[in-house]
Order: C-alpha cells, then structure tokens, then sequence
C-alpha cells in the first residue's frame, strides 16, 4: 500500500516545501521544541481523544496540514533497539477503539491515592503512556504528543512534569566514528516500555525520565528545596 504521507524519496510531505529529510527533522525540532513549552494552553478540562488530537494538531500545525488527525495508513517502524523489528501498532480501523480503552483506563485510576508518591505515579504514568503510545495513532510525531498530553495530565493530577527536561532526550546522540549508541532517545524507551509484559518487560528506562522531570513539591518559589 503507498504511504499517501511521504514523498518518493521518503521524506514526509509537509507545509515547507522540504524535501531533505535530515533538514525537515531539523526544523521539525526547532519548531516543536518551542510549541510544546506552551501546549497546556490547548486543555479545556477533558482528557479524551479530542484533547490528545488538539495537542498533536498545536505540535505541528505549521508543519504537516495532517496534524491533530488519526493516520489512515498501517505502520511498520524498525527499531535498533529490540532489534531491526517493529511493534505491532494499532490498525487504523482501531485506533479510536483501543484509544478509548487506555484512556478510561488512565483517567479512572485513583491517582489522588499515589499523588505524594513518586515511585507509584512514576510507574502508573509511564504503564499508562505506553500503552496509549503503542496504539500510535499519528503517522508521526507520537511520542511528543503522548508526552505533552501526559505532562498536562500530571499537572492536573497534582504531580507536575517539567516537559523541557523530557525534550532534552527526544534525541538518539550516537557517536559517528563508531556508530554506537551513546544515549538512547525517549522514543527508544517508549518502545521497551511498550512491548508485551510476557514478552520482555522494560519499563525502567522511561520510568528513569519521568522521574527525572518530576518537579518537586518540596522546591520553593525560588527552586530551592526547603
């Protein structure tokens, strides 16, 4: 099936006019970096599938006239790091379905109950973001929003994230004379966390960067801690 999504040299179609991919994912970067320091502006009180195509859509409006819609096309990504295979991402035709059931799943957790636990709501929001990544439901740019959408949540949840932190490691810094990773990206930890818990379990990873990002309670107006 021909991906209606990319050029012919496998480029993303996009607003710029780019045909060069490694330009376009530089200008990607430079652009979303800077929208997703104020995507809380697009929450409206409700975590649904409304809220999470309303923060794709803010990401990259100004990028790919797709934004904020579900892709209509199957996915297949190879990934280095399970290895050179990829997940099983949701087919089109569920994507809405399977959305619903992770999202009622997320906002029906009693997360007052772990709120002033940084440990449990670590790994309740990192189990939970996984889930809702592995249905992909973007022909791009998930991982930016499911961890936008999940910084919103968590600030209306009583336990904030700062997302600049989380922006930091979007990117897989390998080092060019020996083509060896020296840092995996978030995106790689998405997908350890989001492989099949009887398959390989690897949730750790992203936990670590969650956590990381977690502001806390304790700092003072001046970050300080007390």
């Amino acid at each position: 099936m021909k991906d209606p999504y990319i050029q012919e040299n496998g480029t993303l179609k996009n607003m710029l006019g780019i045909t060069n991919y490694d330009e376009l994912n530089k200008k990607e970067k430079d652009i979303c970096y800077l929208k997703l320091l104020n995507v809380d502006k697009v929450y409206k009180g409700k975590f649904d599938m409304d809220l999470l195509k309303a923060v794709h859509k803010h990401i990259f409006e100004d990028i790919y006239d797709w934004a904020g819609e579900f892709r209509t096309v199957p996915l297949y990504k190879t990934e280095i790091i399970i290895p050179g295979i990829s997940l099983e991402y949701a087919n089109p035709k569920n994507i809405k379905k399977e959305l619903q059931k992770n999202i009622t799943t997320m906002n029906n957790f009693d997360w007052d109950s772990i709120s002033d636990n940084k440990e449990e709501v670590t790994k309740h929001l990192v189990r939970n973001m996984a889930k809702i990544w592995r249905v992909h439901p973007f022909r791009d740019g998930n991982t930016r929003t499911i961890l936008a959408y999940a910084t919103i949540f968590a600030k209306e949840h009583n336990f904030e994230l700062d997302i600049s932190k989380i922006a930091s490691g979007l990117t897989r810094i390998v080092n060019k004379d020996t083509n060896k990773v020296v840092k995996w990206s978030i995106r790689d930890k998405f997908v350890l966390a989001a492989l099949d818990e009887d398959f390989y379990p690897e949730p750790e990873g992203l936990e670590r960067e969650i956590k990381k990002s977690m502001i806390d309670k304790k700092e003072n107006e001046n970050g300080e801690e007390r």
